[in-house]
């Protein structure tokens, strides 16, 4: 889950940098996730992470090595785009000291006022990448939020922290909560630090469970991540953290089958990149460079003429609706912002000066007609037409 009040705006001349700005994320409605720390009886210090949310949403993992004004390299984990893996739109982080946090969304505080601390002088959106890029422990991190917040924010999620020399805490608008060196901390989505109850998340039990019957390590955290994963699908990826040697795990329902092993010395040595969960492989193997030119254009395909225009609706997107424009079809989404596409001859509908396209397909489940975007050559997010779905659903009753 991310701070994703806070996204970042006029990035490039992308449609994503634009329209997801506006977008609201609703956590209790369609997010929950399970993060786990804890240290293991060799001393090694281990930190889990389930991250739940909307299906036919892409996510990405980001590498930004150390510069000259941070001390640390690191990578953050984001929704959509990579251009979400900086500012408030992280969903979490790990850096090269072994400093890593997620968060968990909560019902909203409402006994809590940002004005009672300082806003951060280089604004929101630089709060994630400054703890990351210069901090070490929990307790440095817990000392910036005792005199920082973020501006009319941060208050329907707490951020699970932990550090090398296992230091777990949860700071929130409830207030802070440092465990007691030596015990583990398991957290979901309810307050913590508002004494909310933890027995009604079907997935927390589960987790105090397995950490006290076998104690912290890699089997023990795959095996939290896999059972308390949503059982309809929206646990979207894990990321499984030893942070006391470095090495890192990740694997995703996008990549089905892949649980790849590497160590964050070896991602910061290839230097400032981004990798998509849909190919986990290819933080191990070479991947051939994209190399990007304007599409020739075509006339427009009959078919988008006629089953693939309208309305097209996601519980994380918005709606995005399709109308023909010229020889070209006009794409409008729920911010109000509207491009113009242009069909090529590679089959698809792209920007004529920028490697944004989209393409049209059918569910194969359902037999639904559904709209994909990709940026970079690289899947964003997939929304499926509004008026079929309805259709769909409404032969199952």
């Amino acid at each position: 889950m991310s701070l994703s009040n806070y996204h970042p705006k006029g990035i490039a001349k992308s449609i994503l940098p634009i329209m997801f700005c506006t977008f609201l994320f609703l956590p209790n409605a369609i997010t929950a996730c399970t993060t786990v720390s804890a240290i293991a009886r060799n001393g090694h210090v281990w930190m889990a992470n389930n991250e739940d949310g909307p299906f036919g949403v892409a996510n990405f993992i980001n590498v930004y090595p150390r510069t000259g004004t941070d001390r640390y390299g690191y990578y953050t984990l984001s929704y959509i785009s990579p251009r979400y893996g900086e500012g408030a739109s992280m969903q979490g982080g790990t850096n090269e000291a072994g400093l890593s946090f997620d968060f968990n969304a909560i019902p909203y505080v409402e006994d809590f006022d940002p004005r009672s601390r300082k806003p951060y002088p280089q604004g929101n959106h630089a709060i994630l990448s400054h703890l990351l890029g210069n901090m070490e422990s929990v307790q440095e991190v817990i000392s910036f939020f005792e005199t920082y917040w973020f501006v009319d924010g941060f208050r329907d999620a707490q951020m699970h922290v932990s550090d090398r020399e296992g230091s777990f805490a949860i700071i929130s608008a409830s207030g802070t909560e440092l465990v007691d060196k030596g015990r583990s901390l398991v957290s979901t989505n309810f307050d913590i630090c508002g004494k909310g109850d933890g027995s009604g998340c079907w997935r927390y039990p589960i987790a105090v469970e397995k950490l006290s019957t076998y104690g912290a390590g890699l089997k023990t955290m795959e095996a939290i991540c896999r059972e308390t994963a949503q059982k309809n699908g929206g646990t979207m990826y894990s990321n499984i953290q030893d942070l006391t040697t470095g090495d890192v795990w990740f694997f995703s329902k996008h990549d089905p089958g892949t649980m790849l092993r590497t160590n964050i010395s070896e991602m910061l040595s290839k230097g400032q990149r981004s990798y998509t969960f849909s190919d986990l492989n290819s933080l191990k193997e070479q991947r051939p460079v994209r190399e990007w030119k304007p599409s020739e254009k075509v006339g427009p395909a009959q078919s988008v003429a006629g089953d693939y225009l309208g309305t097209y609706n996601h519980s994380y997107i918005g709606a995005v609706n399709v109308k023909r424009s010229g020889d070209g079809i006009k794409v409008s989404f729920s911010d109000g912002t509207k491009e113009i596409l242009y069909s090529s001859a590679e089959g698809m509908f792209s920007l004529p000066d920028y490697d944004l396209y989209i393409k049209f397909g059918t569910d194969t489940a359902s037999g639904t007609p559904e709209l994909s975007l990709y940026e970079n050559g690289q899947w964003s997010f997939t929304v499926q037409k509004a008026e079929a779905v309805e259709r769909h659903n409404d032969t199952k009753k």
